[in-house]
């Protein structure tokens, strides 16, 4: 491991761990090495080794299995195997979507609770499993928006894409105050976006005040267009 004192030392292990998991040791779906053995190889204290491993977790690189251990994604290029735990399900599911063009290049994904409760699992599997495409390169993080699929530029703009339409649409009175805007179906497929898209694009609009969300009747138009 470099010895260099530019970064913390926890920074270092988790880079030097990381080149590790790069190489191959431990390889993909194995276990990395418990807090005891990682404090004896590197000679720090415990807590040093968990803000390492802390890092790893944050990039994707390893997921903890409760009563486990610490679980390698790694970054190894190609398909991964047949789903075995419960936050792979979810991410083959997931996956399968993105494959499909469910969820579309830029379009953002559940938030965790609600990926868990449509799954049935816990948050903390939802997010595994988040992490685990994330470490495919399938999706990734904005910071203060959630998960997309694709890179972050991507990701950024499509629900703003969304936004933006039906907001010119709003505002050249194409939908005059007090008129229903249409459903999430019908403005995905006119912008050939996921739904889950869509329906964030419309809470930017309802946070800015332009739409409501009345009870039984759907979405309306708030905005008076002089």
């Amino acid at each position: 491991m470099s010895q260099s004192n530019e970064q913390p030392t926890y920074i270092r292990i988790a880079n030097d761990l990381r080149t590790r998991i790069q190489a191959g040791d431990p390889p993909p779906g194995g276990m990395l090495d418990s807090d005891a053995a990682l404090v004896r190889t590197y000679g720090v204290a415990r807590g040093t080794v968990r803000q390492a491993v802390a890092e790893l977790e944050l990039l994707g690189l390893v997921v903890s299995e409760m009563g486990k251990g610490r679980r390698v994604v790694g970054e190894v290029p190609g398909e991964p195997g047949p789903p075995s735990t419960r936050y792979e399900v979810v991410a083959a599911a997931l996956r399968q979507d993105i494959v499909s063009g469910t969820l579309s290049q830029g379009s953002q994904l559940p938030q965790e609770m609600a990926l868990a409760e449509q799954h049935g699992v816990s948050k903390g599997t939802a997010r595994q499993a988040l992490q685990m495409l994330a470490a495919e390169g399938r999706i990734t993080a904005v910071h203060g928006k959630g998960w997309f699929v694709g890179d972050a530029q991507g990701a950024l703009t499509r629900t703003d894409e969304v936004a933006e339409f039906i907001r010119k649409a709003i505002l050249t009175g194409d939908f005059p105050r007090e008129s229903r805007i249409p459903g999430e179906s019908a403005l995905a497929e006119q912008y050939g976006v996921a739904r889950v898209t869509v329906r964030r694009a419309i809470a930017l609009l309802e946070a800015e005040g332009i739409i409501e969300s009345r009870r039984g009747v759907g979405r309306i138009v708030t905005y008076s267009h002089q």
